[in-house]
C-alpha cells in the first residue's frame, strides 16, 4: 500500500511538473527569469514639452519642462515580449489654466535578453492637447500619437520591480480649420512596476 501510494505521489509530481514546462503560449507565458502573466507599471517623472505650430515658420519652441505621469499595463507574450497599453499625461498649471499633453497607445516591450530588465518600448494611439480653466471650461485639439522609449526592470522583490526610463512621445494635432501642430515630449521617468 505504501509504495503504490508512493509511486502515486511521483506520477503526480511528475506530471505537474511536465505541465508547467509545456504551457500554451499567449499573453500568461511563464519565463525562467519571472518575466510573466500580467503587468502594470505606474510612472512619474519630467517631461520636456516643446511644439511647433508649422504655419508660422518658427520651428519648435523653447523647452519647457513639467511633470508627466502615465500607466501602462498588459499581458507577456513571452520572456522577449509583452504587449499592453500606456495613457499619459503632461501637466502645465499656470495660474487659472492648466495645460495638459497626453495620449493613450497601444505599446509592445522588447526585451533582448531573457535575463536581463532592459527592454525597448514603442507605440502608437491618439493623442490630446488641452486647455482647462478654474471653470471647468475645457478647448482640446486630437491627433496622433506615437512613441519610442528605453528602460530597465530592476527587481526590489519577487512581483515589485523599479523602472527607470526615457520615452520620446510625438503628437501630431488638427487645431481646428485645417491648421495642424506638433507637440513633442521627451520624459525622464521612475516607475513602479507590479507583475503576477
Amino acid at each position: 500500500m505504501r509504495t503504490a501510494l508512493l509511486v502515486v505521489l511521483v506520477l503526480a509530481v511528475s506530471a505537474s511538473s511536465l505541465d508547467a514546462q509545456h504551457r500554451r503560449p499567449g499573453l500568461r507565458h511563464s519565463g525562467p527569469d519571472g518575466r510573466s502573466g500580467f503587468w502594470v507599471v505606474l510612472t512619474g517623472g519630467a517631461g520636456v514639452e516643446q511644439v511647433n505650430f508649422e504655419d508660422d515658420g518658427l520651428g519648435f519652441s523653447d523647452p519647457l519642462t513639467r511633470p508627466v505621469v502615465g500607466v501602462r499595463l498588459g499581458g507577456t507574450l513571452s520572456p522577449n515580449w509583452r504587449l499592453g497599453a500606456e495613457a499619459n499625461s503632461w501637466v502645465n498649471e499656470r495660474g487659472p489654466l492648466t495645460e495638459t499633453v497626453g495620449g493613450l497607445l497601444l505599446v509592445a516591450q522588447f526585451y533582448p535578453s531573457r535575463s536581463a530588465g532592459l527592454f525597448v518600448k514603442g507605440g502608437l494611439g491618439v493623442g490630446r492637447s488641452a486647455i482647462e480653466d478654474d471653470f471647468d471650461n475645457t478647448e482640446a485639439d486630437y491627433g496622433a500619437a506615437g512613441s519610442i522609449g528605453l528602460g530597465w526592470d530592476v527587481r526590489l522583490a519577487r512581483h515589485l520591480f523599479l523602472v527607470p526610463s526615457v520615452d520620446f512621445a510625438n503628437y501630431h494635432l488638427d487645431a481646428g480649420g485645417g491648421g495642424h501642430y506638433r507637440e513633442r515630449i521627451t520624459t525622464f521617468g521612475l516607475g513602479l512596476a507590479y507583475q503576477r
